[in-house]
């Protein structure tokens, strides 16, 4: 066994995304991905189930229910995603697109983040993440996915962006008389790339901005929105959130705040959402949101 050959039950969130209660319910349903200990007694996840939580991460992300590819083979999976075309987009990516990854694979993280503050020049924030971040995060995922780069490269630019966004933020100066956004990931999700684009772009449109951070209790984001006089408060939920917990999570958080503060909600977690809770708005894009600040700062 190469030192390589397998990741730590503490490392595979973070390598793949997926949580380990999440895997745990996966491996009592489906069998996969398969138990194994190291002699220490510690749990082991082999490099090729992590290749595989990997490949199945992209299927989620384009809209399939775990159900429908977990339980598949490895090679049914690889096969499922030639057939959706997702890991043959590389002729159309941009060639802002490409340099960015080019330079993740050196690596070169200041030539990446100089690049990256040369495309944001001029633009605002809606058009950045629109037309950079998204594209960039969607060819990395495809760069992987057809063997340029590696799953490091990937949390890379995550963390440098994400770093890069939270700057901005805080340099946005809200306008008077704006409403407050309280923004919050909840109980158990982490990825909270999406939610900071959004926190971004409402930002530089004035919007009062208060973030609490990630895996927020929901009696605690009461409390926060509470303090700070919230007039929304804003969830995302990840492609990795598990489908059965969203919808009862946002009515859960509507029994507990006052019908006067709105709730919010957005990400991939939502796609396959087919009704919402009442009194609660789920947010497709970015465009949405920015109309949604508007029609508040109207009333």
């Amino acid at each position: 066994m190469s030192e390589n050959a397998y990741v730590l039950q503490s490392e595979i969130e973070l390598r793949t995304g997926f949580g380990i209660d999440q895997l745990r319910k996966w491996r009592q349903r489906f069998g996969f991905p398969p138990a194994q200990y190291d002699v220490n007694g510690k749990a082991i996840y082999s490099s090729e189930s992590v290749d595989r939580l990997l490949v199945i991460k992209r299927l989620l992300e384009a809209g399939l229910r775990p159900g429908q590819v977990v339980p598949q083979t490895a090679a049914e999976n690889l096969r499922l995603t030639a057939d959706l075309n997702l890991i043959k987009h590389e002729l159309e990516r941009s060639d802002s697109t490409n340099a960015l990854i080019n330079l993740l694979g050196h690596p070169d993280s200041e030539a990446f983040k100089a690049l990256l503050l040369k495309q944001r020049a001029k633009r605002t924030m809606l058009d950045f993440v629109q037309n950079t971040i998204t594209p960039l995060m969607i060819g990395i995922g495809d760069a992987w996915a057809g063997g340029e780069i590696d799953v490091y490269h990937e949390h890379l630019c995550s963390s440098m962006i994400e770093r890069y966004l939270i700057a901005e933020t805080l340099k946005s100066k809200p306008k008077s008389a704006f409403p407050v956004f309280l923004f919050a990931l909840p109980p158990g999700e982490r990825h909270q790339l999406g939610l900071l684009m959004v926190e971004a772009v409402m930002a530089e449109a004035g919007a009062y901005i208060v973030n609490v951070g990630t895996d927020m209790p929901l009696n605690s984001l009461r409390l926060a929105a509470a303090d700070c006089k919230a007039d929304v408060v804003v969830l995302t939920f990840s492609f990795s959130y598990p489908l059965r917990d969203v919808v009862p999570t946002l009515a859960h958080l509507r029994r507990l705040l006052p019908q006067s503060t709105q709730i919010w909600a957005g990400g991939a977690g939502l796609l396959q959402v087919k009704r919402a809770p009442k009194g609660v708005r789920i947010i497709y894009n970015f465009e949405e949101a920015i109309t949604g600040l508007g029609k508040l700062v109207k009333a």
